[in-house]
């Protein structure tokens, strides 16, 4: 009897340590091996901004795909499926980030792969006719900007600006007066020369950002350029 009793606590023990071992040891190690494959599925390229975009005709545009440090950029190649829609802006074809132009009204699709794992990211492209509305209202504009409408000089550096007076409305120089918004970044170079023409000199005075206007004084219309002193 007294035989008995001992087998059955053994028993007991037995069982005691198995489910210890079994809820001390065997859970943690299924769950970091699952916590390490998850991480493992994470590291590669994921999509930056929207999956769908919509561009217009003529204009150069830029995707790109977010990498984790592992992935290189030789590993990364992009690919278009319709490039008579859209092409390649430049001749690099693997990086994070890639230009492309839009040459026709349609639909497309850019993928990105990564050729490591064969991961990919496609992006929708829909490319759009400019609206007849927007090209009728540039034609009614009596002054542009000659240039792009953001510019980057150095403190101390100098920059001209110019607007293009459109051919047939009567725009004289001396109806364009230009106005710096935070002069303490840029200044007119001199001032001598007044703040009228379709021209103007600006200089760098200290790091910033402030903007530049002309204005036709004789309809209001403005163009303004974004300055970035550095």
């Amino acid at each position: 009897m007294r035989k008995r009793r001992y087998l059955f606590t053994g028993m007991a023990v037995v069982l005691l340590f198995t489910i210890l071992f079994a809820a001390g040891y065997t859970t943690p190690a299924l769950g970091n091996v699952n916590t390490v494959q998850a991480a493992a599925k994470k590291k590669d390229i994921s999509r930056e901004g929207k999956k769908k975009r919509s561009i217009i005709k003529g204009k150069i545009f830029e995707l790109e795909v977010d990498k984790p440090e592992s992935v290189k950029d030789k590993n990364l190649t992009w690919s278009i499926k319709d490039s008579s829609i859209v092409t390649f802006a430049g001749k690099e074809r693997h990086d994070d980030d890639i230009k492309f132009k839009a040459l026709k009204a349609g639909t497309t699709k850019i993928t990105c792969r990564n050729t490591k794992t064969d991961k990919k990211i496609s992006f929708n492209i829909v490319v759009k006719n400019v609206s007849k509305t927007k090209k009728a209202s540039s034609k009614n504009k009596t002054i542009q900007a000659k240039g792009s409408l953001k510019r980057s000089i150095r403190v101390n550096g100098e920059l001209e600006l110019e607007v293009k007076k459109t051919k047939g409305k009567g725009v004289k120089d001396r109806q364009l007066k230009w106005t710096v918004e935070d002069s303490s970044v840029l200044a007119f170079e001199d001032m001598d020369d007044g703040i009228y023409d379709d021209e103007m000199e600006f200089v760098g005075i200290k790091p910033g950002k402030t903007t530049v206007t002309c204005t036709n004084t004789a309809n209001k219309e403005k163009v303004t350029f974004t300055i970035t002193v550095k």
